[in-house]
């Protein structure tokens, strides 16, 4: 667990196709099921500093879990993002790890205070989470905070559940 922002749960990817991503991660890697979650609604979102209206960021995202580490794929939208941002750099593949905050506005501003800006952060009708970016000489990755309310513990233990003794049928389910 971090001392600083709670237990690591999650690692991001992005990726260009959802069901390509799936079957590789589902067929190669036996790590499964993925439900494909419906596109989050945000009830408001900041990148780089700009409030946005245009929530298009995420164009598909599903879940899966390996072991305690919930594996997250993320199809990027067309809108401004931190997630276009890594793509613009060259990054590919793991774009984060997310952290469980149960202090998460003391934990976003610890973060602030140690060098680490927010890349993007906002709410969506689950939760809250921000993304903070280390500081560009760093050798660490983006951390997503996420602000772990019940709804977010509730998706985290259904998705791990569904892992547990999965037979690898029914690789790509509807949440």
């Amino acid at each position: 667990m971090s001392r600083l922002y709670g237990n690591a749960i999650q690692a991001g990817y992005l990726v260009e196709a959802l069901e390509p991503a799936i079957a590789f991660w589902t067929g190669t890697l036996g790590i499964g099921p993925f439900f494909v979650m419906p596109p989050p609604q945000f009830a408001w979102l900041r990148h780089d500093g700009q409030e946005t209206e245009r929530t298009d960021i995420i164009g598909q995202v599903a879940l899966a879990q390996s072991g305690d580490i919930q594996i997250e794929l993320i199809v990027p939208g067309p809108d401004a993002s931190t997630y276009r941002d890594f793509l613009a750099g060259g990054g590919r593949g793991m774009h984060h790890l997310g952290m469980a905050s149960d202090r998460f506005d003391d934990q976003r501003s610890a973060a602030i205070a140690s060098g680490m800006t927010v890349a993007t952060e906002g709410a969506t009708q689950r939760t809250r989470f921000a993304y903070l970016q280390p500081p560009p000489d760093a050798p660490g990755p983006i951390i997503e905070l996420i602000d772990m309310v019940p709804v977010m513990t509730e998706i985290y233990e259904r998705v791990r559940a569904a892992s547990q003794g999965w037979d690898g049928r029914d690789p790509m389910r509807a949440y």
